[in-house]
């Protein structure tokens, strides 16, 4: 009788593995795009020339709810793009703020994947580029949303790639990967978000202070500020130059010329140290006006507040005026000389349309801050030292489990590769350890 019932048992075992075997087969002669067809909600798929660093990369459309509370309301692309290198390595997730066209192709590599031996996979913010419905809705842009939005991304392709995920971003993709790592903890078991800030207003007062007060040397400031003001002191001598430039680039504002010449000038400050430039760049003060004006133009060009330069980007301002934030203007420093007084609001004025404006919530960039100080494991958050940015990073307080490097004199283009090597080296070794 046992005996009967042994042979019964194995026959079920060995019918069992060679199902399994058969299964294994039939799943190593399946390709990767056989592969990514046959999960859920793949709209299409499109082979694209890959990094010499992978074997085979595809752009992937994953069909998301507009709102994933309530999926009745409707759907839309978001953009993929997948750049395998092996089965069995690691997954470098990069959370794209914004459009992603730019990872369409050869060119790009993210550092990670060459630290880590890692394929990459790379989502498109939602409402940037073609991950956008036909018709916008602009309340179902929040956190929530795409961070579930990213949250099902990883749920499909750990179908295909089952070790160990990191997700990583840059300035607002960085805050994206912050996002998603504290709403989705278990998603991946490591993030590095580059240069992210945390606000928690719409118009930070921390990023004038810095820009004041902290960044560089005192000399330095004071190089930047004695340059700013010469540009307002010659506005009258200028603004032909101004007026001729905005009249050739077609460019048009929701504000007088006049306000956005000032308002470029207090952007100036921000996006030279942004940008790292040297206060060996900056024209004297005895420089002809057209010398002064090229300069000013060539680090704080007016193009930023233009109507049409910034469709692609109009969105950010939804959800900076909506819940990211975003920083003020001071105009106390140029007080005796600048002629628009109050810059306060200035979101809402320059960049949003009435069917994008909702009140402000800090609660994500808060619940964020909590988490990092207080849950998080394995995050790993580089910044520069003379970022405007790095006025609001993201902070893990006392918590062991978040580990911060500052670049010496870096800007918003501080990666891991270009810190000095001591800094560097203890980045891969923490990531190596986490990566264990």
């Amino acid at each position: 009788m046992f005996q009967s019932k042994f042979k019964s048992t194995f026959r079920r075992s060995a019918l069992l593995s060679l199902f399994l075997f058969i299964s294994f087969l039939s799943l190593v002669a399946q390709s990767l795009q056989d592969r990514i067809k046959a999960l859920p909600d793949i709209i299409s798929v499109e082979k694209m020339e890959q990094n010499s660093f992978f074997s085979e990369a595809y752009i992937v459309n994953v069909k998301q709810p507009v709102d994933h509370r309530h999926p009745e309301k409707g759907y839309f692309p978001q953009r993929v793009m997948l750049s395998h290198l092996s089965y069995d390595r690691p997954v470098v997730f990069v959370t794209e703020g914004y459009g992603g066209g730019y990872a369409i192709g050869s060119k790009y590599l993210n550092e990670l994947c060459g630290i880590l031996q890692a394929n990459q996979l790379f989502v498109e913010h939602r409402y940037f580029g073609t991950s956008h419905p036909d018709s916008i809705k602009w309340v179902d842009l929040t956190v929530e949303n795409a961070a579930a939005d990213q949250h099902y991304v990883v749920e499909l392709f750990k179908k295909i790639y089952s070790q160990k995920w990191v997700n990583t971003g840059i300035s607002k993709g960085g805050e994206t990967a912050l996002y998603h790592r504290m709403l989705y903890p278990d998603d991946v078991e490591v993030s590095v978000p580059y240069v992210a800030p945390l606000n928690f207003s719409v118009e930070e007062a921390r990023h004038p202070y810095f820009i004041e007060k902290e960044v560089a040397s005192k000399n330095d400031r004071k190089i930047v500020k004695a340059f700013q003001m010469e540009v307002l002191r010659r506005k009258d001598r200028l603004m032909p130059m101004f007026e001729q430039l905005c009249s050739e680039k077609k460019y048009h504002f929701k504000a007088p010329e006049r306000e956005i010449f000032d308002y470029s000038v207090l952007e100036f400050s921000f996006s030279f140290w942004q940008w790292g430039h040297s206060v060996k760049e900056i024209p004297a003060t005895t420089a002809t006006d057209k010398v002064v004006f090229d300069f000013f133009q060539k680090i704080s060009s007016c193009s930023y507040f233009d109507i049409e330069s910034g469709k692609a980007t109009a969105p950010f301002f939804v959800q900076a005026h909506r819940q990211l934030g975003y920083y003020a203007y001071d105009t106390k420093p140029f007080r005796k000389v600048i002629e628009t007084r109050d810059m306060s609001g200035y979101i809402e004025k320059l960049f949003l349309g009435k069917d994008q404006i909702f009140p402000y919530d800090p609660e994500m960039s808060k619940e964020t801050d909590y988490y990092l100080k207080h849950k998080a494991t394995k995050v790993l958050l580089i910044y520069g030292a003379v970022d405007p940015w790095s006025a609001s990073a993201a902070s893990g307080g006392k918590n062991p489990g978040v580990v911060k490097i500052y670049q010496p004199g870096g800007c918003h283009k501080s990666r891991i590769s270009n810190l000095p090597e001591e800094l560097k080296q203890k980045a891969i070794d923490t990531l190596n350890e986490w990566m264990k």
